[in-house]
C-alpha cells in the first residue's frame, strides 16, 4: 500500500484531537473539512481538560499553519477522516501529543484511552 502525503493548511481547531483542513490533492483539486488524527485520544471539550487540550492543539497549529497529511479512512462516528499529520518540523503530530500527555494511544477498539487530568507532561 502507498501512503501519500498531501500539502494542506491548518483552518482551525475543534478539539484537542481535529482539526479542519484545506488538503491540496494535486491538480488544482483540493479538499476542505475535518481530520481527526489516527491513533490516539484527547479529552472530549465537555469533559475536565478539554478545552486545555484544544486550546494546546490551536497553539500548534494557528490558522494558515502548513502541515503534511495522510488520510488513512474515514471515521466511524463522524464525516471526516482519521488521519496522521506531519508538523512543518517534519514530527508526527500524533506522537507529540502524547509524549506531552496531551493524549492517549488508541486504537480505536473498545473504551477510549483518556490522557491524565490535570495533565502530567512527560520529562
Amino acid at each position: 500500500m502507498t501512503l501519500y502525503i498531501y500539502a494542506a493548511t491548518v483552518q482551525r481547531v475543534i478539539d484537542g484531537d481535529t482539526v479542519v483542513l484545506d488538503v491540496d490533492l494535486g491538480f488544482k483539486t483540493w479538499h476542505h473539512g475535518p481530520f481527526r488524527l489516527v491513533g490516539i485520544n484527547a479529552r472530549e471539550l465537555h469533559s475536565p481538560g478539554g478545552l486545555e487540550a484544544r486550546d494546546n492543539l490551536m497553539a500548534l497549529l494557528p490558522p494558515g499553519t502548513s502541515v503534511g497529511l495522510s488520510s488513512v479512512k474515514p471515521d466511524k462516528y463522524a464525516e471526516r477522516y482519521d488521519a496522521k499529520i506531519v508538523m512543518p518540523d517534519g514530527s508526527d503530530l500524533g506522537e507529540l501529543l502524547v509524549s506531552t500527555s496531551w493524549a492517549a494511544v488508541w486504537d480505536g477498539r473498545g473504551s477510549p484511552t483518556i490522557p491524565p487530568w490535570p495533565r502530567v507532561a512527560a520529562s
